[in-house]
């Protein structure tokens, strides 16, 4: 066998011995690693400690106290005037401006009066007329009942002259024409009679209707009058001008609005209340001392009177409004101002004070029980101050006991179960 043909035939063995090699060298090595790790001491683990958290803690304590409640309410005035022209005319002159004070019968708006001068003159000319038409009755039937009296003897003489002549011509001593002639002057004179008798007695009717006529014109003077005095529109009473809706120039129709005017004497201020404490209002308004509440105005401590509540409830308001009283008649606030109210509710019972910061959300806080935090829900009632201007929330809980501590620290993770120690 040559050397060529022994080179062959050992070449396939070789070039697998060159990748076993390192595999077998791996597999030895991860063996031996692996070994050495499980056999490795395992050191002893640290226990787990649990954080206490410090807090302040408050014991509760039950008294009888006053809430107090933030309402947000809105100043109106029930006496608001809107005053409106009555004729049609031009605008002479505004001598009011918005914001002002002004006193009963002050001139506030001067409408053009020529008209309502020239018809005041023409129902003036009507009244004379029909007085003068009176007059003339009068006087007529004055003269009716003077002539009465004649035409009542010139009939009796014209029936005795148509007897005479009936008289004559039976005694052949006067004619027919004559007869007929007297007959005629009768007739005239019963048919005079009779107008002056209708006359007389129609006098009545007709000085009636004279009267009801004069009447009439009378009641259009005085509404022309009345018409040419309301062109100067004056304050009806002590007030203060709201708007103006009008300048000198404007030409404005019977109806139009002119201007809204308010007494500031009868500013109230309303304001709508919780359902949840309409029984404790109630309660105050049926007592002898009533309901108070302040509010500051243009930075001055004003008091409040709650004097009713309103009858019906609006669509869409699940509250009652309440209107106060402004005590202080000196403080006008504008209608339509927003205030901050702070109203004192009846005195309760088994009320708890705590700080802000112990009550969690609307409605818990939370009690310390062997070391742990333990939830308990309250009703809050209100708020009050201390003595020394410090805010307290007031609340009732039926889970609560006298002296339980009840944390006054607020913890970002306070919950049911978490250590805590409280401090001293």
């Amino acid at each position: 066998m040559s050397d060529t043909e022994k080179s062959s035939s050992t070449s396939p063995a070789t070039r697998h011995l060159k990748w076993l090699l390192p595999v077998i060298f791996l597999i030895v090595a991860g063996g031996g690693f692996y070994l050495l790790k499980s056999t490795k001491p395992q050191a002893p683990s640290k226990p787990v400690t649990e954080k206490v958290w410090s807090v302040q803690t408050q014991p509760v304590t039950f008294q009888s106290l006053s809430p107090e409640i933030i309402l947000y309410g809105q100043v109106e005035s029930p006496q608001l005037t809107q005053l409106s022209s009555a004729v049609t005319a031009f605008v002479d002159a505004v001598p009011a401006r918005e914001g002002i004070a002004v006193s009963k019968g002050d001139l506030l708006i001067q409408l053009d009066s020529r008209d309502a001068q020239l018809v005041v003159q023409q129902r003036q000319a009507d009244l004379h007329s029909i007085q003068a038409k009176i007059d003339a009755a009068n006087i007529q039937h004055a003269s009716d009942q003077a002539a009465l009296k004649i035409e009542q003897n010139l009939y009796s003489l014209a029936a005795k002259t148509v007897s005479r002549y009936q008289d004559l011509v039976k005694r052949k001593v006067g004619s027919e024409d004559q007869l007929d002639n007297a007959r005629r002057s009768y007739q005239q004179q019963a048919l005079s009679l009779n107008n002056r008798k209708q006359a007389i007695t129609s006098f009545p009717a007709q000085l009636a209707q004279l009267e009801a006529e004069k009447s009439r014109i009378s009641s259009l003077l005085a509404t022309a009058k009345l018409d040419l005095e309301r062109t100067q529109i004056v304050a009806p009473y002590d007030a203060r001008v709201a708007s103006i809706a009008i300048a000198s120039g404007d030409r404005v129709r019977s109806g139009d609005p002119l201007l809204s005017l308010y007494n500031p004497k009868t500013l109230q201020v309303r304001s709508q209340i919780p359902s949840r404490i309409l029984p404790q209002i109630r309660q105050g308004l049926s007592g002898e001392q009533g309901l108070m509440a302040q509010a500051n105005i243009d930075a001055t401590p004003v008091t409040l009177r709650l004097s009713r509540l309103a009858s019906e409830v609006d669509k869409g308001k699940s509250g009652v409004d309440a209107l106060f009283e402004i005590e202080d008649g000196k403080i006008a606030p504008e209608p339509g101002r927003t205030l901050s109210l702070t109203l004192t509710l009846p005195a309760q019972d088994n009320i708890i004070a705590i700080p802000p910061l112990a009550l969690y959300g609307t409605d818990r806080v939370y009690r310390v029980n062997d070391g742990k935090l333990e939830a308990v829900t309250v009703n809050r009632v209100g708020d009050t101050r201390a003595t020394n201007n410090q805010p307290w929330v007031l609340v009732t809980s039926e889970q609560l006991s006298e002296g339980d501590k009840i944390i006054t620290t607020q913890l970002p993770n306070a919950i049911t179960g978490l250590p805590v120690k409280a401090m001293e």
